[in-house]
């Protein structure tokens, strides 16, 4: 094992933003792009608000303190 995976520490969340449009999550992301955080980002079904029977998209974006680190030049399973 090498020494730079005995210490890795994995990213720590720090905040998770919900919002409405692929648009607004694209536009988090850019944020956090220019402030070198890691982002996770998926959308999900939720009951409207106005209408039980009706479902509407959001999307999560979960900022965290850094990017997961890969190395390049590991072989891929």
């Amino acid at each position: 094992m090498s020494q730079d995976v005995a210490e890795f520490t994995a990213p720590q969340l720090l905040t998770t933003h919900i919002v409405d449009s692929a648009a607004e999550a694209l536009e988090a992301v850019q944020a956090a792009d220019v402030l070198d955080l890691g982002v996770r980002v998926y959308n999900r079904l939720v009951p409207d608000t106005d209408d039980a029977d009706t479902l509407v998209e959001e999307w999560v974006v979960e900022v965290y303190t850094s990017a997961p680190a890969v190395d390049p030049d590991a072989d891929e399973e």
